[in-house]
């Protein structure tokens, strides 16, 4: 079984150390949640869904850059643009409720935890992880809606082009 969960994240991740670090942690979780399982028959597949979340929990942490540091050649002009864009979020965010800005702000700005979230507002973890997830979706459609967005594979902003008639907050008139 180990050989085939490092095979499976170092296919994901493409570097055999991480990988074996990754499934390392997946064997901690496993014992340590192995309470929590309730269907035994469906042992292997629970350890595949624990494994996918810690490669999807590394990336998070990591945004991606182990996988592109060897890599780089220079200053990306994607990055600039994505840098650009960020500087949009602020003023877009001033356009969604307060409570979804607040979990927004904590969450992904400030990098708290959505556990440490729903201690702070004084919610359940499983309405912080709704507020986050909502107060994206209209951040989302804030961007949407005043911009025409092209990303790569990755979710890196390619292009960005404000739409006609729109508010423009890349600092542009229209």
């Amino acid at each position: 079984m180990n050989d085939r969960l490092t095979s499976f994240v170092q296919s994901k991740v493409q570097n055999e150390d991480l990988a074996k670090d990754i499934v390392q942690d997946v064997f901690v979780k496993v014992f340590t949640k192995s309470d929590t399982i309730r269907d035994k028959t469906k042992l292997v597949s629970w350890i595949y869904q624990i494994t996918r979340n810690e490669i999807i929990s590394h990336f998070r942490k990591n945004n991606f850059d182990e996988l592109f540091q060897d890599t780089e050649d220079g200053p990306d002009e994607n990055e600039d643009l994505t840098a650009e864009l960020a500087q949009c979020i602020y003023p877009l965010m001033e356009e969604i409720p307060d409570k979804y800005k607040q979990a927004l702000l904590l969450a992904d700005i400030k990098n708290v935890s959505q556990k440490e979230l729903a201690m702070q507002l004084d919610i359940s973890y499983s309405g912080a992880k709704s507020r986050v997830q909502r107060g994206r979706e209209m951040l989302k459609a804030n961007y949407l809606r005043c911009c025409q967005i092209t990303t790569d594979v990755y979710g890196g902003v390619v292009d960005c082009q404000p739409k006609p008639g729109s508010k423009n907050f890349l600092g542009d008139n229209p």
